[in-house]
């Protein structure tokens, strides 16, 4: 029986820092392992204002935990094996499962519930609402 060797390890547990709520009362958290780019996560944090806009009249803040620092790299069709690694043409980062991506000080519970209904719908990332 052979062993085979994976190259790319992820822990799947809670062993790092950011499933906790530090700053606001409700926290949205990534339910599965997802890799988002920095387009969809400037679409993404761009439907949050204006939906919480939308939600109320109040003064409320908004903390987002989310940094692209990986680079995704592709080659041009016409190339052939042996040519590196090729341009740079996107900025991701790989989100655990238990993240929390955002947090929001100064919403209720009612308009955060619409919130994630909202995000849900949107299929970007599934998110779970922590409180």
């Amino acid at each position: 029986m052979k062993i085979k060797k994976h190259y790319i390890k992820y822990k799947y547990n809670l062993k790092f820092k950011k499933h906790l709520l530090k700053f606001g009362f409700v926290g949205f958290k990534i339910i599965l392992f997802h890799r988002i780019t920095k387009k969809k996560e400037e679409y993404l944090k761009l439907l949050i204002l204006k939906k919480l806009k939308e939600l109320t009249k109040r003064k409320i803040k908004v903390w987002f935990f989310s940094l692209c620092f990986f680079n995704l790299t592709q080659l041009p069709l016409d190339s052939r094996m042996g040519k590196g690694k090729g341009e740079v043409y996107e900025t991701c980062n790989f989100y655990k499962k238990g993240f929390i991506l955002f947090e929001v000080k100064g919403i209720s519970i009612f308009n955060s519930l619409k919130l994630l209904i909202f995000l849900n719908n949107q299929k970007i990332v599934k998110f779970k609402s922590i409180f």
